[in-house]
């Protein structure tokens, strides 16, 4: 008994030592000064900064152009990776016959178009066979009725579904570097602002100053958590973090909430599918040999005609993208449920080490009541656009709300990162640009390596005794012990 009484007395203070001792192991020390990886911005030349690190080398255009990111791994600058933030656009998720499954999945002939609208609203409520009012002849002539006056709120109220980004004006700025209660700067932010759009592109001026992409860039692994949630997920260093922000978006389909109203007020059971808009952002993602960096960044608006890939790796799927396929094949959705769905550059037998990646979910904020926060399912459809990929984004409706959603961009096989975080910082909100920083990060009590290591200690406290009981159970050999010589 009193050896049973041993061993289990070893076994709870082998756990409890291993217990606080945890947060000691799991905290990493603080970094030097001659270990810091230093991030620095210069202007390379008039319309490009360029970001520098030990670990990524990256190009932003200047001078009010869209945002898009040129980067290559700053210790083998031969391969170049490229990422275009396209455009926005708006497109429905009806169920259609004629069109492929999963319309929750972008398809560009679900966009938003008027046309697109009005004969999905007809086949609704108007076909021949759907005696739901009336006899054919009079829904006939209620239909001109009622498609005439959406007709003339449409003129006069839609907006085109594609909002182009390189046809508005972009400012970049907030340049704040990330830094710690004691002066340690540990990376810079930075933010692009849509702050003009062109009188041609009549009932989108809505966007102007609602639309910004934040970034943030750091030289520490960090953990960051979304403000009004309990969402938060790793940054490695050298790994460039995104968020796209839509503060204010004006769905086409709103604009006939009124008539709708009006309909069914006269007793017609005519409702709204507004929970069907989708929005959907478009990016395109190419690479090139560093000998044509020299002419993307002279004509970058070409990028994709200097584009050399071959293959993506989406997830787990091989995917040549040499031939432009958007006249001949529908969109094909990325039908992976996983926290982050990560895309790889790659040639016909191994993947490259750049990636832009995104969380599958995205941050909607007072929809459908004001401070709601929520976080919802983002999915993604890509097609082969020639030499590079055409991927697109989609998000659900929000109303009047607004959207946060953070992809990110960066490279792989790095062996000098630490993939531990640093410091837990709170990313920002709204249009504003710059993070905050909480404070160390510290590893849960019980993890899983945290478990593994208790369970060996605990096999060694118990194999030990065991070995100490049974030689105490073993007989000593005395024979000779007494002998003379």
């Amino acid at each position: 008994m009193r050896t049973k009484r041993n061993w289990l007395t070893t076994v709870i203070v082998a756990i409890l030592l291993m217990s606080l001792a945890a947060p000691l192991v799991a905290v990493p020390a603080f970094a030097t000064e001659d270990d810091e990886d230093e991030v620095r911005i210069v202007s390379e030349r008039e319309d490009w900064y360029k970001l520098e690190s030990d670990i990524v080398t990256v190009l932003f255009p200047r001078g009010g152009r869209k945002p898009m990111f040129i980067w290559w791994y700053t210790g083998a600058p031969g391969q170049i990776y490229v990422v275009k933030y396209q455009g926005l656009i708006e497109w429905f998720a009806f169920e259609d016959p004629s069109l492929p499954s999963n319309p929750d999945y972008y398809n560009r002939l679900r966009e938003a178009w008027q046309e697109t609208w009005r004969e999905r609203f007809a086949r609704m409520y108007f076909e021949p066979e759907q005696d739901r009012w009336m006899n054919y002849t009079d829904r006939l002539r209620l239909l001109q009725q009622i498609m005439t006056q959406i007709h003339l709120r449409m003129e006069s109220e839609w907006h085109r579904p594609f909002l182009p980004f390189d046809a508005g004006r972009w400012t970049l700025g907030d340049f704040a570097n990330i830094t710690l209660s004691d002066g340690k700067i540990i990376g810079i932010s930075f933010a692009f602002r849509l702050v003009e759009l062109p009188d041609w592109m009549p009932n989108l001026q809505f966007a102007e100053n609602n639309i910004m992409i934040r970034v943030r860039f750091y030289n520490e692994t960090v953990q960051e958590t979304v403000p009004g949630t309990d969402f938060s997920y790793t940054v490695n260093a050298g790994e460039m973090k995104m968020d796209f922000v839509v503060n204010k978006w004006e769905w086409n389909i709103d604009t006939l909430k009124q008539l709708m109203l009006e309909l069914q007020q006269a007793g017609f059971d005519i409702r709204i599918p507004e929970i069907k808009s989708r929005l959907a952002l478009w990016v395109n993602l190419a690479s090139f040999n560093i000998t044509k960096l020299a002419a993307a960044e002279d004509e970058p608006d070409e990028i994709e005609d200097y584009s050399t890939t071959t293959h993506m790796e989406i997830e787990d799927v091989h995917t040549d993208v040499t031939e432009n396929k958007t006249e001949v094949e529908y969109e094909r959705p990325i039908e992976i449920d996983r926290p982050i769905i990560k895309l790889k550059f790659a040639n016909e037998t191994a993947k490259f080490g750049g990636f832009f990646r995104f969380v599958s979910s995205a941050k909607i904020k007072d929809y459908p009541s004001k401070g709601d926060v929520k976080m919802v399912p983002v999915k993604a459809a890509y097609i082969s656009g020639g030499a590079h990929l055409r991927l697109f984004i989609g998000y659900p409706y929000f109303g009047d709300g607004s959207l946060e959603h953070d992809p990110s961009l960066g490279v792989d096989d790095v062996s000098s990162v630490d993939s531990t975080p640093s410091y837990i910082v709170k990313v920002p909100t709204g249009m504003n640009a710059n993070p905050v920083v909480l404070g160390r990060y510290v590893m849960p009590l019980f993890t899983t390596e945290l478990m593994v290591a208790l369970i060996v200690v605990v096999s060694a406290a118990a194999a030990f005794l065991y070995v100490f009981k049974w030689k105490r159970k073993t007989p000593v050999n005395m024979v000779g012990a007494g002998t003379t010589g």
